[in-house]
């Protein structure tokens, strides 16, 4: 049998679509916990309750991708997408001659870190992270004998139809005509857009590397680039209005989670940027979300 697909677990989410649309259907099969399938045109198989997987199904398969996972919440739920669910797979991946798997990580193992390299200490600060740190560890421990893990850690992903953090932020800027930063430490972000991060894990279930990596757009956010968006498509004038350093970091204090989005950065190395130096598709798509919120 040929092995020349590549599964994509968790395709009912904006990622696993995306890694779908990007592969297309002669190369990927969509895996999901519910019978509907994500798109149409794809091979698509249900995981049952037991997380297994059929046999005849990973036979085809040169790679797995793991795209689900739960972002939310703590516990025995959180555990089982983020934790049992992955392990599952890979040791039924391991079992089947599956040569590859990537796993979907991210940042949020680093914590709080402003600048973030291979060197960079896993900090995490909530339940997420840490569930998504205990994942990787023990993936990489399943690597070897012919199986290669590659677990791909990426920022804050978005699209115009799913604009998560930059939908609030949105409307505190048209409402206010006011975008917060430090004074003397401004704001700068690495993101990525889902289909952009759909690319990179094309690219990753590829044979290749195995361990850590990371993948984010060259292009930084900040809020000089929103500013200027926000003018250009929907004719808003914004001020980037520096906030006197003792006050934002009260605001960290108190308000950790809206200090984190306000004032702090998070910057991932160019050399350890797997998706190199050209610029992708962040800056086009928040134009594309400006362009469709409402009022725009």
């Amino acid at each position: 049998m040929t092995r020349d697909k590549t599964l994509v677990i968790g395709a009912n989410g904006e990622l696993g679509q995306a890694l779908l649309r990007e592969l297309g259907p002669d190369k990927a099969i969509a895996v999901t916990r519910t019978p509907r399938a994500p798109l149409p045109g794809f091979d698509h198989v249900r995981i049952g309750p037991d997380t297994a997987l059929p046999a005849a199904v990973l036979g085809r398969c040169a790679a797995i991708v793991n795209a689900a996972g739960r972002v939310t919440g703590e516990g025995p739920a959180l555990r089982s997408a983020n934790i049992d669910l992955p392990r599952a797979v890979a040791r039924a991946a391991k079992d089947a001659g599956v040569p590859r798997l990537v796993q979907v990580s991210s940042f949020s193992i680093l914590g709080t870190a402003e600048y973030i390299d291979h060197t960079t200490e896993e900090r995490p600060i909530n339940a997420y992270g840490r569930s998504k740190a205990e994942a990787e560890q023990m993936l990489l421990r399943l690597s070897g004998h012919g199986f290669t893990v590659e677990c791909v850690r990426f920022p804050f992903l978005f699209s115009a139809s799913k604009p998560g953090l930059l939908s609030p932020l949105l409307s505190l800027a048209k409402r206010f005509r006011n975008l917060p930063t430090s004074a003397g430490k401004p704001l700068r972000r690495s993101m990525i857009t889902y289909a952009d991060a759909a690319q990179q894990l094309a690219l990753a279930a590829k044979p290749g590397s195995s361990g850590i990596s990371f993948a984010a757009d060259p292009r930084l956010f900040d809020y000089a680039l929103l500013a200027a968006v926000l003018t250009e498509e929907a004719d808003l004038r914004i001020r980037i209005l520096p906030v006197p350093r003792i006050i934002a970091a009260g605001i960290d204090r108190l308000l950790p989670a809206i200090g984190r989005r306000l004032f702090r950065s998070s910057v991932l190395d160019p050399r350890a940027n797997r998706a190199g130096d050209q610029p992708l598709g962040l800056e086009a798509e928040l134009r594309k979300l400006v362009r469709s919120a409402p009022g725009s």
